[in-house]
């Protein structure tokens, strides 16, 4: 009997324990094939900059111990190698094992946070990619990879078949939304799949799906920063002036524009599909510019060399500007630009008409503008 009610007294004593512990913060135990006497990294980047601890790995093992404010996305990744294993750190006792040429396939137990995020992306997000990729195969089929370009008749099955895929992409990111609203994992795939790749009314309504406490976390911060950035261009709005450094170094201001209906367009040497855009620019530019139509090229590059080559391959006859700081470019930060192209229509006064039009819808804008 007193064998009992000792073990039974110590019972909220251990679990108290555990409270605290869990309270304290994570412990991570991980063993990694084939790494012996390597070094490991647990790292993240908070928006500023990356943020490391380092372990050495011995007999196959290793671990990490330390506190999060916050539920947030961490890599582990080994020096010199590419390969890394991401996983949503949270403050519990983790175990990691994986070998260490297929690090990003290891497993990691002990964290739901992670465990939902993989649910998606090893669940519904491969049906979506395996749609894709057998669309985009077939694509480049019939395109000789790029060499023939099809006509709008055969281009349109193609199209469909996008379009078709966008509405399954939206479908089942809000079907898991819907399923797990008290997740911040699924915060992190909308900032995956809405924000970096912006979508944002799609992004705004899985945001209104959120619990309190997903909203406050920090995807959800980050998600709804990104929405009040993108507000700043919505139609009707007065688009952000800035000022940045011509070709030749002198300044030049958006706001000396005015007057005009200006394309502001994001861009970059390296970026394929810019420079695949930029014939229908081209076009679009020489067709109303003596109507009062102007183009203003930010470019994220950073080599300038890099860039007025490109300005010259490409026949870009209208004005550019870049502050030769890539994705830190200050406008884009501004106009919140995730990736390019991004284009903004400004009337004459200066406020937003259109987002991202690309090849026709742009024409077909600008003959709608000017057709008096």
């Amino acid at each position: 009997m007193k064998t009992k009610i000792i073990a039974l007294a110590t019972i909220p004593f251990i679990v108290g324990s555990l409270a605290f512990q869990m309270q304290q913060g994570y412990k991570i135990t991980g063993k990694i094939a084939g790494a012996d006497n390597q070094v490991i990294y647990l790292s993240h980047n908070d928006g500023k900059q990356e943020i490391k601890d380092s372990a050495t790995i011995k007999n196959g093992h290793f671990s990490f111990s330390g506190t999060v404010k916050e539920v947030q996305m961490y890599v582990l990744k080994l020096k010199g190698l590419q390969q890394q294993k991401a996983l949503i750190l949270e403050n519990k006792a983790i175990t990691i094992s994986g070998n260490k040429d297929s690090l990003f396939n290891a497993k990691v137990t002990g964290s739901p946070e992670t465990d939902t995020y993989y649910g998606f992306y090893n669940g519904p997000w491969k049906a979506i990619t395996a749609k894709a990729g057998n669309i985009y195969r077939r694509l480049d089929s019939a395109s000789q990879k790029g060499k023939i370009k099809l006509d709008p008749a055969q281009r349109k099955p193609f199209d469909d078949e996008f379009k078709a895929l966008d509405v399954m992409n939206y479908n089942s990111i809000k079907a898991y939304v819907k399923a797990h609203p008290s997740s911040v994992a699924v915060a992190a795939i909308v900032k995956d799949r809405f924000i970096d790749y912006p979508y944002p009314q799609q992004a705004t309504e899985m945001y209104a799906l959120f619990s309190p406490e997903v909203k406050k976390s920090f995807y959800g911060k980050a998600i709804n920063a990104s929405l009040a950035i993108n507000n700043r261009t919505a139609p009707g709005k007065l688009a952000p002036d800035f000022t940045m450094n011509d070709v030749t170094g002198k300044p030049l201001k958006l706001s000396e524009l005015r007057g005009k209906y200006v394309l502001v367009d994001f861009w970059a040497s390296w970026c394929g599909p810019c420079r695949k855009e930029n014939p229908n620019v081209v076009a679009a530019y020489k067709k109303f510019h003596d109507k009062g139509f102007e183009i203003l090229g930010v470019s994220l590059d950073n080599k300038k060399e890099n860039w007025l080559k490109a300005i010259q391959d490409d026949g870009l006859t209208w004005k550019h500007v870049s502050d030769l700081k890539g994705w830190s470019n200050t406008a884009a930060a501004a106009y919140g630009v995730k990736s390019v192209p991004a284009s903004f229509l400004l009337d004459q006064n200066g406020k937003v008409v259109a987002k991202d039009l690309r090849g026709e819808e742009l024409t077909n804008k600008l003959s709608e503008i000017f057709k008096n």
